[in-house]
């Protein structure tokens, strides 16, 4: 028996985040020209971030940024350019 390696180092919500199908992400941004003003925190990344937000259960953007600052060398799978602080998310929940 062979193991696939696909997933390995992965966290589970990045394996889960691999499975959302980024051009409908892309296409609906350019639609609604969502990244307009942007400089770092993309569409993308909001999605990510509140996704985040849900699965890890938190309650509060301090607890979100927080989490995520803890998780930093790990962006890579999460497919997040940009850690966002507890200011930049509740500007973009908005």
């Amino acid at each position: 028996m062979s193991k696939t390696t696909y997933f390995y180092g992965t966290s589970v919500f990045g394996q889960l985040i691999k499975l959302i199908d980024h051009k409908i992400i892309s296409n609906s941004t350019k639609k609604h020209n969502s990244d307009r003003y942007v400089k770092k925190f993309t569409t993308k990344d909001h999605i990510v971030s509140m996704l985040f937000s849900s699965f890890a259960k938190c309650s509060s953007l301090r607890e979100v940024s927080g989490a995520m600052l803890g998780l930093s060398g790990k962006t890579k799978h999460f497919q997040l350019n940009h850690i966002p602080k507890k200011s930049t998310l509740a500007d973009a929940n908005k």
